[in-house]
């Protein structure tokens, strides 16, 4: 006797279609509501990862906000005094009074401009607002020391930011052409502080930590015998060829005058006849800033140079932390990167920019 029972299951079931059908509806079933709780799970994820967010920009804008508002009250704080003088100054009648006045007058000032020139030298050009200090009534000379170690102490903080220094491909042993990033103008303590000197590169001047040394000499004198060397500099890109002269140095005021002319050096070395030059003037001083004060070549190239130290730094000058029998002002010669902006123009990234805007310099 056959037992039909099982084959009859299948049928009323529906065989193994019945049971596929039937798992399909257990999965569907729990599916359900496990795509629902991992719907939630990533919701909450997303919704919490999306807030962290918000907050996060929240609060930097929140304290770029609270940094902005207190260096706007800072910088009003200390410009306000700057100009209403009438803060500084009362009415005292005398002599003796008005000199005293006058030395209080100049000694906040004094420390409003070191405050406004450590706290806002990226923003602004300061040069003229310390020069000003400096010629004060009644500045005494520890005060214009403090106001040009400022000038030397933001200097460095700038070039800081500018990067590693470039190095040039073009520099030849012959000409040492674009080989210095520092040169020493040296001159000796017997001739008067305030008096104009010119210097020169001797035939013989080597280098000393990097640095080329310059003879400083009172000017209008006769140095025809003097066997001096042009001074020359090349960009890193080989584009631009500087001829530099330095003049009118003045070690009381710690001032000189630049005298510089551009040739254009791949036009020269691929012609081999003269091309036109660009002539740049300037007058450097502690306060010349690299921010504010470089120039910019038409090939897109742009430098500057700067006081970096000046010895000796005290008076009296005494050995052996001071040497009297000699002066010294070191100046950096920068080339500026590629991609250096002018913090005034702000952009967000200076390599960016220049790539999206197609300002890579082109071959000529």
């Amino acid at each position: 006797m056959s037992d039909t029972r099982g084959s009859d299951d299948l049928s009323a079931n529906g065989g193994w279609r019945g049971r596929v059908h039937f798992w399909v509806e257990i999965l569907n079933k729990l599916a359900l509501p496990a795509l629902t709780v991992l719907a939630t799970i990533v919701g909450t994820w997303l919704t919490l990862t999306i807030s962290e967010r918000n907050n996060a920009r929240a609060t930097i804008n929140q304290r770029e906000q609270a940094e902005s508002n207190l260096r706007s009250n800072m910088f009003s704080q200390l410009v306000n005094p700057l100009i209403d003088q009438s803060k500084l100054v009362g009415g005292v009648a005398g002599s003796e009074d008005a000199e005293a006045v006058a030395r209080e007058r100049a000694d906040r000032l004094t420390l409003l401009a070191e405050l406004l020139a450590l706290n806002f030298h990226e923003h602004f050009e300061l040069g003229p607002l310390l020069r000003y200090v400096e010629r004060l009534e009644g500045q005494t000379p520890a005060n214009r020391r403090t106001l040009r170690s400022v000038g030397r102490r933001v200097t460095g903080r700038q070039i800081a930011m500018l990067g590693r220094p470039v190095d040039s491909g073009c520099a030849t042993a012959e000409e040492r052409e674009g080989t210095f990033e520092e040169l020493w103008l040296v001159s000796t303590a017997d001739e008067a502080a305030d008096g104009l000197q010119m210097c020169f590169l001797p035939q013989s001047a080597g280098t000393g930590q990097g640095a080329l040394e310059l003879q400083c000499v009172r000017s209008g004198g006769d140095h025809s015998e003097r066997q001096s060397r042009q001074l020359v500099a090349v960009s890193p890109d080989c584009r631009d060829r500087l001829l530099i002269s330095l003049n009118d140095l003045d070690w009381a005021s710690q001032s000189l005058s630049a005298y510089i002319t551009v040739e254009p050096a791949s036009a020269r070395r691929r012609t081999g006849e003269p091309v036109r030059s660009e002539f740049v003037e300037f007058t450097l001083s502690p306060y010349s800033l690299p921010f504010s004060d470089n120039t910019l070549l038409r090939s897109g190239n742009r430098f500057g140079l700067y006081i970096r130290q000046v010895e000796p730094s005290r008076d009296p000058c005494e050995p052996p932390g001071c040497d009297p029998s000699e002066r010294l002002m070191r100046l950096t010669f920068v080339w500026f990167p590629d991609d250096f902006f002018p913090p005034r123009e702000r952009p967000t990234d200076f390599a960016e920019v220049r790539k999206a805007l197609k300002l890579g310099r082109q071959p000529e």
